[in-house]
C-alpha cells in the first residue's frame, strides 16, 4: 500500500473549520489511531476531515478500505485559509502544515461532542485544539 490518499475534489482548500473541533497531531500513527477512535466514538467519515501536505498524506497511507476521513492535501504553493482573519491562528496553522503534521477537524454540534473530540485528539498527542464556531474560535487545548 504505497498509494497516497485521493485528493479532495477541490484541493484549493475546501477544508472549512466552521462548527468543528480542529486539532493538530504530529505523528502519522497517532493521527490514524485518533481517526479510528473518533469512528469508534460514533463520528462518521463525513464528519471527520484530515488536512496535511503530500508528504504527511503518504506517511499516513489511508488508501483502500481504511478511509476514515475526507482528506485535503495542502500544497506549499497554496495559501492557508484565513480562519476568522486571525493572523496568529493562520501562522500557527501554516507552521503545523509545513511541519507535515495532521490537522483533524470533526463536526461537533454541541458541548458534549466537542469534549469527546478534544479528549480523543489529546489522548493521541493532539495539541492546538480549537473549536471554530460561526463567528469565533474557542481554544480547548494549547
Amino acid at each position: 500500500m504505497n498509494e497516497t490518499p485521493q485528493r479532495s475534489a477541490n484541493s484549493e482548500f475546501t477544508f472549512d473549520p466552521t462548527n468543528k473541533v480542529v486539532g493538530s497531531i504530529d505523528a502519522a500513527g497517532d493521527a490514524k489511531d485518533a481517526m479510528r477512535d473518533l469512528t469508534a466514538a460514533g463520528f462518521v467519515t463525513s464528519e471527520v476531515e484530515l488536512l496535511t501536505d503530500q508528504e504527511g498524506a503518504a506517511r499516513i497511507d489511508m488508501s483502500g478500505d481504511e478511509a476514515m476521513a475526507h482528506v485535503h492535501i495542502f500544497a506549499s504553493t497554496q495559501k492557508v485559509p484565513a480562519f476568522y482573519d486571525s493572523p496568529v491562528i493562520v501562522r500557527r496553522v501554516e507552521e503545523e502544515l509545513r511541519a507535515s503534521h495532521y490537522l483533524i477537524g470533526v463536526v461537533a454540534n454541541d458541548g458534549e461532542a466537542r469534549e469527546r473530540v478534544r479528549e480523543i485528539l489529546k489522548s493521541h498527542g493532539g495539541h492546538f485544539i480549537n473549536f471554530y464556531g460561526r463567528f469565533a474560535a474557542e481554544g480547548l487545548e494549547p
